[in-house]
């Protein structure tokens, strides 16, 4: 019975067929990948302009004089520049040191999506595959059957009746085989879309994730999107101890001027008085909003993912369940059913319907096992998105 349950899961091999792993590995070098690299790159470097100083200035002016007594050129050199933040830089280096984790933290998230995705469709369509050979297969052995059902139709020992309502159902799984294979091939073309750097001409099927009992993860905190909104409230409070700081800039300047016969030599400061400015203010109160609000939205974020988590974990335990029941007990009661309806027949202790039917319900028994698999992933996959964890990754 074993022996014949593993033929029924047989999927024909290919030498040149991808498992996941190579697809994965593919889509980290494709060139959605790339792209997304290279905004969080650019990202990157336009935070930690945000903590950069302007070069400083030179001047430099020359002139005539021409007086009564005296004539020749008078020139003068300035070097001047304004710093930002010069009282405040431990507060800017955090800015931008929360502000590159936010950006990376984004960045690893979309390319985990990508890979969720692509997770997703590989074990759909190695399903739909399963499907389709395993449709195939069980209606040869069903047309097999038909060649000894026409010969009790013409002894008479079935009515033409019985004969059509076979004969039909034999089509309709015709059908079905038909249109598992477009189901196959659909699936594979969608995969192939998601990877743009790899010819997928078939798939290995031979690493797909265990079907196993899922429970409610405890670690929701580590969610990128919580991480994220995290790493914003870090980045706010920086600016805030950005902006509450005495001054926001201070400039200076360094001259040398030549007169006909003087020699000045000038240094100057210039400090804003922000501190006077309802501007600054304002600024202050709008930080204090925003980490509110952001602490508002990680508690609604958090409720969100935890209460979306329940009701996909409870399908998931719900489809489990139901694929056991039909992949331990109803499929193997199933097969016997016909083991025992074929030897009957053969031993001319049974009719062929009771073999065809007993045909009949193994095949349908099969292809719903399937579907309930085909089900369990995808709503699987889901939970990976929803959770943020890592493929393979049991809760």
């Amino acid at each position: 019975m074993k022996r014949q349950l593993t033929l029924v899961f047989f999927l024909s091999l290919n030498l040149y067929a991808q498992n996941l792993l190579e697809i994965q590995e593919a889509l980290g070098s494709s060139k959605k990948a790339r792209l997304i690299n290279e905004k969080t790159t650019t990202q990157i470097l336009e935070n930690r302009l945000l903590n950069s100083q302007e070069a400083p200035e030179l001047g430099l002016s020359i002139s005539r004089a021409d007086e009564v007594s005296k004539e020749g050129l008078e020139y003068s050199l300035e070097v001047s520049q304004e710093l930002n933040n010069p009282f405040a830089l431990g507060a800017s280096s955090d800015a931008i040191k929360h502000l590159n984790s936010l950006t990376k933290e984004q960045g690893a998230y979309q390319l985990r999506l990508m890979a969720f995705e692509v997770g997703s469709k590989y074990h759909l369509a190695c399903v739909s595959k399963q499907i389709s050979e395993g449709a195939k297969m069980l209606y040869r052995e069903q047309e097999s059957k038909y060649t000894p059902l026409q010969k009790a139709y013409e002894l008479g020992e079935i009515s033409r009746k019985m004969l059509l309502f076979n004969k039909l159902d034999l089509m309709k799984l015709k059908q079905k085989v038909d249109r598992y294979k477009r189901d196959y091939l659909s699936a594979l073309e969608y995969l192939q879309q998601s990877v743009d750097n790899l010819t997928i001409d078939t798939l290995a099927c031979d690493d797909l994730e265990d079907i196993l009992q899922h429970k409610d993860p405890d670690l929701i905190q580590q969610h990128a999107q919580i991480k994220t909104i995290h790493h914003k409230q870090n980045s706010t409070k920086a600016f805030y101890d950005l902006h509450n700081a005495m001054f926001s800039s201070l400039g200076y300047a360094l001259a040398y001027e030549k007169e006909l016969d003087t020699t000045r030599y000038t240094f100057g400061v210039s400090i804003p008085l922000g501190a006077l400015s309802s501007k600054k203010q304002t600024l202050k109160a709008q930080y204090l909003q925003e980490n509110a609000s952001l602490s508002t939205q990680k508690e609604a974020r958090l409720f969100e993912i935890q209460q979306k988590t329940k009701s996909i974990t409870l399908k998931l335990q719900t489809l489990y369940r139901e694929y056991k029941l039909l992949h331990e007990q109803i499929l193997p009661m199933s097969l016997e059913l016909k083991t025992l309806a074929k030897s009957a027949f053969n031993e001319g202790e049974g009719t062929i319907m009771e073999y065809l039917d007993a045909t009949r319900s193994y095949s349908e028994n099969f292809l719903e096992m399937l579907a309930v698999k085909k089900s369990y992933y995808k709503t699987l996959f889901e939970f990976y998105k929803q959770t943020d964890q890592k493929l393979g990754e049991k809760k």
